[in-house]
C-alpha cells in the first residue's frame, strides 16, 4: 500500500493554538476534544513496504473551549517508534512484506526478529483513539496493548496497568504489554466499565476482558469459540455483550506462506455469541445464523424488544478487504472503500426460537456509522452515518460525501452533502451532547473532512436539531488532515476539575 492520496502521511507534528472559522461560530457551550487515530508511515518496513499494519500511530486532537478551538497531532510514542526514531532507520521486517510489495504485503504475518527487535514489542497502536478513566487510549489491531494519550499535550504517558493482562494476538508476546485488545470496546456511561476483547488466529480465538476505570480486569476466554474470526467490532446491548463470529479468518501461517492473512470462508457459518455483560463468567448463548454470505464491520448499537434483540451496523456482501479468492499475486491494494459497498443493514436475533434474520433499512451506501456513546448498552433511538455514492474507481466501489442522522425506530432521517469534490474525504463523526443531561442525540455532530488535493483540512459541526441546513461553523486545518478514520469525543463538562483541562500553549 503507497500511502497516497486520502492516505497521504501527514509526516509531521503541529501545534495550532487558535484554529481559524471560516463560516460561523463554535458554540460556547462545547468543552471537549475530538481524538482521532490512523495508520501513518513515519519510517515503511525495511523491506521498504508502506503497509497499514507496518507503519505507526498519529492521534489528533481538536480541543473546543468557550467557543475557540485548538489542534494538535503527535505521533503516538510506542517501543517501536521510540527505538526507530533513536536508531534514525526503520527496524523491523514482516514475512509477508518479504515475499511481495502487492496486496499481500500487509504485515500480518510474523515478524523477522533481528538483533534489534528480538526483544521489542511492535506495537503500533494505530487503529483508534477512546476516551477511558480520564485519559485518551491509542489502540491498533493486532498491535499490543493501548497507551494513554494526555487529552490536552497529546503526550504519551505509556502503557496502563491492565495492559498486562490482555491476551495473545496472532503472535508470541515479546512483553507483559504485548498482548491484544480489539480496537472498538465499548463502554457504560454511568459505570465507566470498558468492555473489551482480543482475538487470536490460535485457541481460545477470542478473550473478553472487562475493565474498570480503577484498572481491575476480569477476563475470560471463549474456549468454545468456532473459529479464528476478525473479531473487530461488537454490540453492547441491556443485558448482553454480543460478539459476532462471521467467516472473515486471520492467519499469519497463511500470510507468511504469501496467500494474504486474511479470508473470506463462507462455508464457515455466522455464529453470534451473546454474553451476560453484568457477569463475564456466565453461560454464553451461542446462536447460529442462516444466513447468506454477509458482513458487519463497523457496528451502531443494539435495541432489546421483547424476546428480539436488534443488531444494528453497516451491511456487505463480503469484507472490505482483499483476500486470495478475490485477488490475484502481483495484483494492486485496494483500498477500504473500493473493495466492496456497503448499506444500511439489520439483524434480529429471537431469543425464543435461537433465529436470525436480516433485512436492509436503506439502500444508500453507507459506513463509519456512530451513536450517541452515553447510550452504549441501552436503549436507543439515533444513528450516524457517513452517506456515499457509486465511484467510478472499480465496480461497487463508494465514494463517501454525506452525513445522515437516523431514527433507527421510525426510519426517518436528515442528510447533508459533507462535500461535492472528489479529491476531499470524510472520517467518521461524532457526537456532541448540547450539555451533559441532554436527551439521547440532542447536540452536535462533528466531522473531520480531509482535502487531500489541497493538503488542507476542516472539522464541519452541525446541530442536531436540523442537519440538512448545513454546517453551523467549519474550522480551519492550514495543513494536511492525515489519514484518521476512526475517533471519538470526550466531554471535559463531565470531569471533576475542568480547569485543569484548560487549553495551554507548549513552549
Amino acid at each position: 500500500m503507497q500511502q497516497r492520496g486520502v492516505f497521504w502521511p501527514m509526516a509531521f507534528e503541529a501545534t495550532v493554538p487558535e484554529c481559524r472559522v471560516i463560516e460561523g461560530q463554535i458554540p460556547k457551550d462545547i468543552y471537549g476534544g475530538l481524538y482521532h487515530n490512523g495508520p501513518t508511515v513515519r519510517r515503511p518496513a525495511r523491506q521498504g513496504v508502506e503497509s497499514v499494519f507496518t507503519t505507526d500511530g498519529m492521534v489528533q486532537g481538536l480541543v473546543l473551549e468557550n467557543g475557540k478551538a485548538s489542534f494538535r497531532n503527535r505521533w503516538v510514542r510506542t517501543p517501536k517508534f521510540l527505538a526507530e526514531e533513536k536508531a534514525g532507520e526503520a527496524l523491523f521486517e514482516w514475512e509477508d512484506c518479504a515475499i511481495s510489495q502487492d496486496w499481500r504485503a500487509m504485515g500480518l504475518g510474523d515478524i523477522i526478529r533481528n538483533e534489534q527487535t528480538r526483544l521489542l514489542s511492535h506495537n503500533t497502536a494505530l487503529v483508534n483513539a477512546f476516551p477511558f478513566a480520564g485519559d485518551i487510549f491509542a489502540v491498533g489491531e493486532q498491535a499490543g496493548a493501548p497507551l494513554r494519550i494526555d487529552p490536552i499535550t497529546l503526550e504519551t504517558k505509556g502503557f496502563p496497568s491492565w495492559g498486562k493482562d490482555l491476551s495473545r494476538g496472532i503472535r508470541e508476546p515479546i512483553d507483559e504489554n504485548d498482548g491484544n485488545m480489539a480496537p472498538h470496546p465499548k463502554w457504560d456511561a454511568d459505570t465507566g466499565m470498558l468492555y473489551a476483547w482480543g482475538y487470536s488466529d490460535v485457541p481460545p480465538f477470542v478473550t473478553l476482558h472487562w475493565i474498570k476505570p480503577n484498572g481491575d480486569v476480569q477476563s475470560r476466554p471463549i474456549l468454545d469459540a468456532p473459529y479464528n474470526t476478525v473479531a473487530h467490532d461488537a454490540w453492547l446491548s441491556e443485558n448482553y455483550f454480543i460478539l459476532p463470529f462471521q467467516p472473515f479468518t486471520l492467519s499469519s501461517e497463511k500470510a507468511n506462506k504469501g496467500l494474504g492473512g486474511y479470508g473470506w470462508e463462507v462455508a464457515k457459518p455466522i455464529m453470534l455469541a451473546l454474553i451476560n455483560r453484568f457477569d463475564i463468567n456466565s453461560e454464553i448463548i451461542w446462536i447460529t445464523a442462516d444466513l447468506p454470505p454477509q458482513y458487519m464491520m463497523h457496528m451502531l448499537s443494539a435495541n432489546e424488544i421483547g424476546d428480539t434483540i436488534q443488531l444494528d451496523a453497516p451491511l456487505f456482501g463480503r469484507p472490505p478487504f482483499q483476500t486470495d479468492e478475490m485477488s490475484a499475486p502481483g495484483d494492486p491494494f485496494i483500498p477500504f472503500f473500493q473493495v466492496a459497498p456497503s448499506v444500511l443493514g439489520r439483524w434480529t436475533i429471537n431469543l425464543e426460537t435461537r433465529t436470525v434474520t436480516s433485512e436492509v433499512l436503506d439502500d444508500v451506501m453507507c459506513e463509519l456509522p456512530k451513536i450517541d456513546e452515553r447510550h452504549f448498552g441501552r436503549p436507543y433511538d439515533w444513528g450516524v452515518l457517513v452517506g456515499g455514492s457509486p465511484s467510478d474507481s472499480r465496480p461497487g466501489a463508494m465514494r463517501m460525501d454525506t452525513l445522515i442522522r437516523r431514527n433507527m425506530r421510525s426510519g426517518s432521517d436528515k442528510r447533508v452533502k459533507l462535500t461535492a469534490n472528489r479529491h476531499e474525504s470524510p472520517f467518521e463523526p461524532a457526537f456532541i451532547p448540547r450539555t451533559v443531561d441532554a436527551p439521547e442525540g440532542d447536540g452536535y455532530l462533528i466531522v473531520p473532512v480531509s482535502k487531500f488535493k489541497e493538503h488542507l483540512g476542516e472539522f464541519q459541526i452541525f446541530d442536531t436539531d436540523d442537519i440538512s441546513t448545513g454546517p453551523i461553523c467549519r474550522i480551519e486545518l492550514p495543513f494536511h488532515m492525515g489519514w484518521t478514520p476512526h475517533g471519538h469525543w470526550m466531554d471535559f463538562r463531565s470531569v471533576p476539575s475542568p480547569h485543569m483541562l484548560s487549553v495551554e500553549v507548549e513552549s
